[in-house]
This record gives C-alpha cells, sequence and structure tokens, in this order.
C-alpha cells in the first residue's frame, strides 16, 4: 500500500474534519429547533388553558407578552402575535404533540420543521 504524503493526508484530516463539524452543527440546530417547538407548544396549551379559565376579556395574550418580553428582553418570539400562533398551534396539533409526549418523547419531524414553517401552515 502506498503512503500518502504529509500533504496529502493533512487534506483528508481537514477534509474529515469538516464534514464531522457539518454533521455536529446540524444535530445542535435540530436538537434546538425541537426544544423551540416543545416550548411553543407549552406555552400555547397553558394558554389555552388560562383563557378558559379566565375568558378572552382576560387579557392573557398581552398581560404575558409584556411580561415576559420584560424578563427576557433579548428573547425574540414573545410578541403578541407570537403568542397567539403558539395558541393555535396548541389548539391545532395538540391531540398528536401529546401523543408523542405520552410516555417517551419520540423524535418526530414534525419537531424538525422550523417555527416560521408552521406558521405558514396555520395560516
Amino acid at each position: 500500500m502506498k503512503k500518502l504524503s504529509p500533504k496529502k493526508s493533512y487534506v483528508i484530516l481537514i477534509n474529515e474534519l469538516k464534514i464531522q463539524i457539518q454533521a455536529a452543527r446540524t444535530k445542535a440546530s435540530l436538537a434546538v429547533n425541537r426544544e423551540l417547538i416543545l416550548l411553543y407548544f407549552k406555552i400555547g396549551k397553558l394558554i389555552l388553558e388560562k383563557q378558559a379559565a379566565e375568558g378572552w376579556g382576560s387579557k392573557i395574550v398581552e398581560r404575558i407578552s409584556n411580561d415576559l418580553r420584560n424578563e427576557f428582553p433579548e428573547m425574540k418570539g414573545l410578541s403578541v402575535t407570537n403568542l397567539f400562533y403558539m395558541r393555535k398551534f396548541a389548539e391545532t396539533y395538540g391531540i398528536q404533540i401529546c401523543q408523542q409526549l405520552g410516555g417517551e418523547l419520540k423524535i418526530s419531524p414534525f419537531f424538525d420543521i422550523p417555527w416560521r414553517h408552521h406558521v405558514m401552515l396555520m395560516d
């Protein structure tokens, strides 16, 4: 077997490292997206429950938006509009997500869809 030159060996090493870094970045991005979608579902579900208890006139979404944006000023996605999308998301997809959450969470392609795509589907 022919021995590779140090230069070729190094190029192969760098290419392998690039592939590994790209794969890890993709996995990390998907994991973050899954957690965000799950968080948005939980927020939406809590909004639905609170509105059922207090009624529509309670301005619960507006109050939640203000309080959360004050607590987490660096976080995007806590606007009144986005909270209404979270509510709609929980209302629309609640059964499917709850079935997956029953017991052990199975990684579903549903959680890999970016939030903006869920919003487009709901619209």
